[in-house]
């Protein structure tokens, strides 16, 4: 597990820049969750709307949208294809999302209609890595702003 700049960036992922991780599992299928950095920069998450189980996803729509306090925020479909499965756990139990993102928290499993061209797209290793510390840096500098 890498953690860069404070925030766990687990290897093996894939990252979208919006905050989303993927995991590769057998069948064509990829799980996919919110990254730590997205959800300890919400906070405490107190609502999630996750995707229904056999909805046919395409990019560039909402994947799943979240809650926190006064901010709202949402996650696009990471590839195309189907759900396959979805975490209603989240739906009783949104703080699994700050427990454990990458693991209880998990929010949805698509089953990919062109994995190798949607995952050509995402974030791996050392590219992940440098692109978090832009987004440190990123909200630090509007942070300092204010």
């Amino acid at each position: 597990m890498a953690v860069v700049k404070g925030y766990e960036i687990p290897e093996g992922l894939y990252y979208t820049k919006d905050h989303a991780w993927l995991k590769v599992e057998g069948g064509n299928k990829v799980r996919v969750g919110l990254n730590d950095f997205a959800q300890k920069l919400a906070g405490k998450i107190s609502y999630v709307k996750v995707p229904r189980v056999g909805k046919e996803v395409t990019h560039g729509k909402v994947l799943f949208s979240l809650q926190a306090k006064k901010w709202t925020g949402k996650i696009m479909v990471p590839l195309a294809g189907m759900i396959v499965e979805a975490n209603r756990d989240l739906l009783r139990r949104p703080g699994l999302l700050n427990q454990d993102c990458y693991g209880k928290g998990w929010v949805a499993v698509i089953k990919a209609a062109n994995l190798a061209q949607d995952l050509a797209r995402h974030l791996t290793g050392e590219a992940a890595h440098r692109w978090i510390r832009k987004e440190v840096a990123r909200v630090e500098a509007e942070r300092g702003k204010k």
